[in-house]
């Protein structure tokens, strides 16, 4: 009997032992990795189990050892595919069911839809918290989400690791979203209550130090990219950063990097960063979010004279951001619903606002009744962004004039919680407000006229045919041709000159009325062994045919340079900015591939085989 009660007493002690109690939750995803942390409450090894086939976990990726506090990068996974995994140690300890599973991102500036889900100032721990939880996944039902956005103010009062313990992950009813959606975080004046107390002299809030030296549970708790690794630009902090998502790039900027002191420093440093990040950044959509909005006249009026970061990030980020065009700002920190017409130039108090200089469209947005915004990618100008303010995830707010004129429409009152939905398609940005009832109250849709104007170059060997095509990214599904001299209607045409030849298409996008032409200019060559080496075309491939590993050679700087398959369908693309790189392309099926360089001169095109 004692020796049936002493294995009871091992067995029970080596389950308890290896309790979760965090997560598991996912950080940072991209095209062929994604971070999986969790906490367990003794310490052990770091093990990933993940596979395509929940019953077949069969590849295993390790962390950290001898840990409470465990992450794991996998690596090696493939572009936009779904798979499932389990955690542990030696053996699988949680994980290992249905709910436990994870996409990888798609091709950075594939046509791939999308759909963000954004909540701010959530984490109460309240049920308005988990009813807009609960009102998304109902309203979303079985559609992928991508991109999951947090506003800052993410555990309440403090930004403890006990308010993110208690609030968020360990939430009843709220934290079973973890195991397979990963969150992107923006923090704010709450999570940096804590940060102050670690970070700076006798914790006072908003005080001068440098950006390196912000530490506290939010930093200990997210893992972003801080090397460009799912795209963008370096920052080597994790205060902001961004990444890319298809064709839609976002900006995960800190509006508590203010100081009182109103030396500047923070503010500066991230003003370099976002013009590092913006001048090299080519998608069709940039979505900028931070805490702090610079319009709102809810629980927080930003004409109030002590709302000194609200004042600052309006005077001084947002001139920076619409420099290059954003597109949509999304805030917390007031907590109501606030949305924007299309607007511009407004830096100053509700009382400057002028709509001669700052309204680009006054309509309501609404797509079916024929107001959408449209703007223009390639038309280097100030076209007009839209200001969303979502800080009532679980927060709410009954006061405040909610007049600010900048403001199409908003929401607010007892009871009132929701969050916000973006949709994006291609050219077109869909932002819905869905009410924790599981309405909509509030739509509007941005399009972007985003095909560019094509003027390759390309060779063909003498008695071979070659495979044009009009558009090659950008429009809409509703796009119409016209190919000169031939008459063709279809965006491919086949040609097999028997001389060197210039070949024009005429393309309409009736979603957004665009206009624009394609021009091939198409140099007949005798070849040998039907491969193409010209001076007409000043980027070489090798070798080729290639098993997976590719040289390229350019003889100016390569600004873009994008993979296609036999089909046209973009499965690489990357923005070097430098002449000479390598790829391994392995991942890839075998099979032929058309690689186009974008150099300084014009657009080249050259063709590889992939062998097996």
């Amino acid at each position: 009997m004692k020796s049936l009660l002493f294995l009871f007493f091992i067995t029970g002690t080596l389950v308890y032992a290896q309790q979760v109690i965090r997560g598991p939750y996912l950080q940072s995803p991209t095209e062929t990795t994604i971070t999986i942390m969790w906490r367990t409450n003794v310490p052990t090894n770091s093990t990933v189990w993940f596979g395509q086939n929940p019953q077949q976990l069969t590849q295993t990726a390790s962390g950290n050892s001898n840990t409470t506090e465990h992450t794991v990068l996998v690596t090696g996974l493939n572009p936009n595919t779904k798979y499932y995994y389990a955690i542990g140690s030696q053996s699988i300890y949680g994980g290992n069911s249905a709910n436990h599973y994870f996409y990888t991102n798609p091709v950075i500036g594939s046509q791939d839809s999308l759909r963000v889900w954004v909540i701010g100032d959530f984490g109460k721990g309240n049920a308005g918290q988990i009813a807009v939880k609960n009102s998304f996944l109902s309203w979303n039902g079985q559609n992928r989400t991508d991109v999951w956005l947090w506003l800052g103010d993410n555990a309440y009062n403090d930004g403890k690791d006990s308010d993110y313990q208690s609030k968020v992950f360990g939430l009843a009813g709220f934290s079973d979203i973890f195991s397979f959606l990963p969150f992107w975080p923006s923090p704010g004046n709450h999570d940096y209550n804590t940060v102050w107390q670690e970070s700076t002299f006798l914790g006072i809030p908003y005080s001068n130090i440098p950006l390196e030296n912000h530490e506290g549970p939010y930093f200990n708790i997210v893992d972003v990219p801080t090397q460009a690794e799912a795209g963008g630009f370096p920052s080597n902090l994790e205060v902001f950063y961004s990444f890319d998502y298809a064709n839609v790039h976002f900006l995960s900027l800190n509006s508590e990097v203010y100081d009182y002191a109103q030396t500047g420093t923070g503010i500066n440093r991230m003003i370099n960063y976002i013009n590092d990040d913006l001048s090299q950044n080519q998608q069709d959509f940039t979505i900028a979010y931070f805490h702090q909005p610079p319009y709102s006249k809810g629980s927080h009026d930003s004409d109030d004279l002590y709302e000194d970061v609200m004042r600052t990030m309006r005077e001084e980020i947002i001139p920076v951001l619409e420099s290059y065009d954003i597109d949509l700002i999304v805030c917390g920190h007031s907590h109501v619903f606030e949305r924007s017409f299309l607007i511009k130039n407004h830096y100053g108090y509700s009382d400057t606002w002028d709509p001669a200089q700052h309204l680009v469209s006054g309509t309501n947005g609404d797509f079916a009744t024929g107001n959408a915004y449209i703007k223009d990618k390639y038309i280097q100008q100030n076209d007009g962004a839209v200001y969303v303010v979502c800080g009532h995830s679980g927060s709410e707010n009954s006061d405040g004039s909610m007049d600010h004129p900048v403001f199409c429409y908003d929401d607010n009152g007892t009871g009132v919680t929701g969050s916000f939905v973006i949709d994006i398609y291609r050219n077109r940005l869909d932002g819905k407000y869905l009410r924790s009832d599981g309405t909509i109250q509030d739509e509007f849709t941005i399009l972007k006229k985003n095909i560019p104007s094509l003027n390759i170059i390309d060779t063909l060997c003498l008695g071979e045919a070659m495979i044009l095509s009009a558009v090659l990214s950008g429009g809409s599904d509703s796009l119409s041709f016209l190919w000169d001299g031939n008459g063709e209607t279809q965006n491919q045409i086949t040609v097999n000159s028997l001389q060197s030849n210039v070949y024009t298409c005429n393309v309409i996008d009736h979603l957004t009325e665009q206009q624009t032409t394609s021009t091939y200019q198409i140099h007949v060559q005798e070849c040998v062994n039907k491969v193409e080496e010209s001076f007409l075309n000043p980027f070489i491939l090798y070798p080729n045919p290639s098993k997976g590993k590719v040289e390229i050679y350019a003889e100016e700087v390569i600004q873009t340079l994008r993979v296609m398959d036999e089909h046209g369908k973009l499965v690489y693309h990357t923005f070097p900015q430098k002449n000479l790189l390598s790829l391994t392309l392995s991942h890839l099926p075998a099979g032929n591939y058309t690689f186009e360089a974008t150099l300084s001169s014009g657009t080249y095109r050259k063709s590889l085989i992939l062998a097996p």
